[in-house]
C-alpha cells in the first residue's frame, strides 16, 4: 500500500470519528468543538495534496538519472493564452525492474534544444525502437546575475540526452 493511499484512509478515518463525536451530545466546551473543526479543515487540506500522486499529475521532482521512454507531450510557449510552455515526459526509471517498472510523470520547463531532441525521440518510438534516456542537472544562472539582467532565477539546467535502448540479453534455454 502507498503511503498516500494510508495516509487518506488515516484522514478519512478521523473525520469520520469526528463527525460521530459531533453527532452524539457531547458536553465539550465551543472552544474544544471549534478547534476540532479547523482539524478537520486542515486534513482535508493535506487530502487534497495527496490526490496529487494518485491521480498522476506531472511532477516537478527531478527525473532520474537513466530512464525508459514511453511518450511525451511538448506544449509550446504561446503569447495569446500567456503560456510559458512545457515538455511533459512518461517515464520510468531503469533502476527499478530495467525500465519495465511503474510510469511516472515529469514536468520539465520548455526549452527549443530539448523540444528538438524529445521530437526525435518521439519519432523513434513511433517507429518501435524504444527510447532510453539520461538526466545530467547542471548549474546556470546565478541569483546576481539574473537579477542584474532581469532574467528568471533559475539554479538548474536539465539536460537530457535521448537514444535506443539496447537490446535485452534473454537467457538460454
Amino acid at each position: 500500500m502507498n503511503a498516500e493511499i494510508l495516509f487518506i484512509v488515516i484522514c478519512y478515518v478521523f473525520i469520520g470519528f469526528l463527525l460521530v463525536l459531533f453527532n452524539l451530545r457531547t458536553t465539550y466546551h465551543w472552544i474544544v468543538k471549534s478547534s476540532l473543526i479547523v482539524v478537520t479543515m486542515i486534513f482535508y487540506i493535506f487530502t487534497y495534496n495527496s490526490f496529487r500522486d494518485l491521480v498522476g499529475w506531472p511532477t516537478n521532482e527531478p527525473l532520474p538519472d537513466r530512464f525508459r521512454l514511453i511518450s511525451a507531450q511538448i506544449y509550446e510557449p504561446n503569447a495569446l493564452i500567456n503560456s510559458e510552455g512545457a515538455i511533459y515526459l512518461w517515464v520510468t526509471d531503469m533502476d527499478e525492474l530495467a525500465g519495465l517498472g511503474i510510469p511516472r510523470s515529469f514536468k520539465i520547463d520548455y526549452n527549443k534544444e530539448l523540444h528538438e531532441s524529445v521530437s526525435k525521440s518521439l519519432v523513434d518510438l513511433k517507429n518501435g525502437v524504444p527510447q532510453m534516456g539520461e538526466n545530467s542537472d547542471q548549474e546556470e544562472k546565478g541569483m546576481i546575475s539574473s537579477i542584474i539582467k532581469k532574467e528568471k532565477v533559475s539554479t538548474i539546467s536539465t539536460t537530457l540526452k535521448f537514444f535506443d535502448m539496447p537490446n535485452q540479453l534473454l537467457p538460454e534455454k
